[in-house]
């Protein structure tokens, strides 16, 4: 990794939450992603059925769908949430899919390599570890004309 690689890992390092030992990170991260899974399913039966939290891989291509419709029309607020937390909350439920559908994948809390004491949320299966707090900034995605990039990412990592 080059110095401006390892300045932006250690810029995005400092803004992870702290905490005194992995049994606590697991403890308040893991509470995070449980109230997230919820929001998502709350925020799910507003969507007027154009999103269904069922945690298949399909509904990732209606959420990815959804967010953009949210974007597009500013209408996150009407939902009670902000575009970022939106963007956690799809990452979570990415995370979850890749848990209830793909064998071996599981949740795990790691400290992040570049910062002691701080921790990421994500999910592994065998040797990947893919850390997903956050669909950031989504919207700005190059190469998503097609409005299905988390779904092919999910294919990517969790379709054998």
């Amino acid at each position: 990794m080059g110095w401006l690689g390892l300045k932006v890992a250690k810029a995005f390092g400092h803004k992870l939450p702290a905490f005194a030992s992995r049994v606590e990170a697991e403890a308040q991260l893991f509470g995070k992603r449980d109230e997230r899974l919820l929001r998502v399913k709350h925020l799910a039966a507003r969507s007027g059925s154009v999103f269904t939290a069922d945690f298949t891989p399909e509904s990732l291509r209606d959420l990815e769908h959804w967010y953009f419709t949210l974007y597009e029309t500013d209408a996150f607020g009407s939902l009670g949430v902000s575009r970022e937390e939106f963007e956690r909350c799809m990452a979570t439920y990415f995370c979850e899919v890749a848990v209830r559908n793909s064998p071996g994948a599981k949740w795990v809390v790691r400290e992040y390599a570049f910062e002691r004491g701080k921790y990421e949320v994500g999910v592994q299966r065998g040797l990947i570890y893919l850390m997903r707090s956050r669909f950031t900034d989504h919207y700005k995605q190059l190469n998503n004309k097609r409005h299905q990039k988390i779904y092919r990412e999910y294919k990517q990592h969790f379709i054998t």
